[in-house]
């Protein structure tokens, strides 16, 4: 009886890690796209010259790194790096 309390109670501290650990990473994976594609559009400036290569750049950049609403208002053209 006391050996099936104890695994019982591993099992959800294992559980409650695992969602706290879950959760953290989807913030970290957030801030780090964000960084990148910072990142990207800073590089995309300073190789492409004004011109269908750094918009395709751009697009190539958002594809990658950017979330749902950004590539949504670059689509859409309201966003301009």
């Amino acid at each position: 009886m006391n050996n099936a309390i104890i695994v019982i109670v591993i099992i959800i501290i294992a559980v409650g890690i695992g969602i706290l650990a879950n959760s953290n990473y989807d913030e970290i994976k957030s801030i780090r796209d964000q960084r990148n594609l910072q990142l990207s559009l800073e590089d995309c400036k300073r190789l492409f010259d004004v011109g269908d290569k750094r918009i395709e750049c751009f697009e190539k950049s958002f594809d990658v790194f950017g979330n749902a609403q950004q590539k949504q208002q670059w689509y859409s053209g309201y966003f301009k790096p």
